[in-house]
């Protein structure tokens, strides 16, 4: 981002590493090469699988801007397709989530598609034309599921899922994802960048001022940020306060996936970016037990979390509005803080360059050779 598309300083006179500009977070020009460059590129949370339990049941959405559905196939397997026809372009369902026949029947001329997206019947098309059902079936979406959700890639090839995903499946076995349930979620749109949430997100420099729940609920002064470069990963933990509400453990999976893990369930969030300077945050709340018995202990379980994402965006609302003012540009970031930060930024700044860089492990990278972790608090 620093050279054919911003030209700034990267460090203070002091030695300082600084953010990237403001522009970088309110460009139209940005954000579309973003849009091509990260977000078509990486896997993305899309739903989670108890939405569509049974063959023919779908779930349509929107990501990276492209209209999308995923359908359980015959077979079981979860495939996902763009909304279009492959005729003249309808789009295909219409409905946030649903069930199909055995044929997904185009409504504006019923060509019929089947569950695994071949083309079954260009319904009375005439003359003597012959459709490969397999050239003129629906355009693919890479899909996967892991542990009760999932993913979706927009461009073909690239990273597998696992791949994607690195080490977090195992560092997460302990945490029983895949026998949690649905219980309630909470989505809003916000006007600020994808990128300025995860700055936020990324560093507990803000955390004693900002979050008094999560504050009496885990040691802050423990607060750790280790990131893998290699994997494009974070992960953030902290020990839980004797009479605390919960341990934690969160992975931040660049550009925007968060896994936010408890002993009494999950947090599962992501960004969908809407255009510069606007998201529509996603956040979804499972439990093991869902039982009406439970219903209001987990209800108060989810704002608990839900409070600090508030608190997060009522004070990055303001930081988003001075990033597109033009009055501040640039700041210098704590290496005691904001280590997390610089990471996340400097991930951005690579995928955006033409070539991309290899991976500057070496920036990162501990004294021991593992990842980097950076001790929030002065140990008091």
């Amino acid at each position: 981002m620093d050279g054919p598309h911003f030209v700034c300083p990267t460090h203070t006179d002091a030695g300082h590493r600084l953010t990237l500009p403001a522009e970088a977070y309110a460009s139209a020009g940005t954000f579309a090469l973003e849009r091509e460059r990260i977000f078509k590129r990486n896997w993305n949370l899309f739903s989670w699988s108890e939405r569509i339990p049974n063959p023919g049941d779908y779930v349509s959405g929107t990501m990276a801007g492209y209209g999308v559905f995923a359908i359980r196939g015959d077979d079981g397997v979860v495939r996902a397709f763009h909304n279009a026809c492959r005729h003249r372009g309808a789009e295909l369902v219409d409905a946030e989530s649903g069930h199909c026949g055995k044929l997904l029947v185009c409504p504006y001329h019923s060509w019929g598609f089947d569950r695994a997206g071949r083309l079954a019947n260009p319904r009375d098309f005439g003359g003597e034309v012959r459709f490969d059902p397999d050239a003129w079936g629906l355009f693919p979406v890479q899909a996967a599921e892991w542990r009760g959700l999932i993913f979706l890639k927009i461009e073909a090839g690239g990273e597998s899922f696992a791949d994607w995903l690195g080490p977090v499946d195992a560092m997460a076995a302990d945490y029983p994802l895949d026998r949690q349930h649905y219980f309630m979620s909470k989505d809003r749109d916000v006007d600020v960048d994808w990128k300025t949430y995860g700055d936020n997100y990324l560093e507990c420099y803000h955390c004693q001022t900002m979050h008094p729940g999560l504050c009496a609920s885990m040691d802050i002064h423990q607060y750790r940020v280790d990131v893998y470069p290699e994997h494009k990963l974070f992960h953030l933990h902290a020990p839980a306060r004797e009479g605390g509400l919960t341990r934690g453990l969160y992975f931040y999976r660049f550009p925007f996936l968060m896994l936010n893990l408890y002993d009494w369930g999950s947090s599962i969030a992501t960004v969908e970016p809407l255009g510069p300077g606007r998201i529509r945050h996603v956040n979804w709340y499972f439990f093991t037990d869902v039982s009406p018995e439970k219903a209001e202990e987990n209800r108060r379980s989810a704002e608990w979390s839900a409070q600090i994402v508030t608190e997060d965006i009522d004070i990055i609302l303001g930081v988003q509005r001075n990033l597109a003012a033009g009055v501040y540009r640039q700041g210098p970031l704590s290496p005691k803080y904001e280590h997390g930060v610089l990471a996340f930024q400097d991930m951005v700044r690579d995928a955006l360059a033409d070539p991309p860089p290899a991976v500057q492990v070496a920036a990162y990278a501990s004294s021991s050779g593992g990842p980097i972790a950076i001790l929030i608090g002065d140990g008091d």
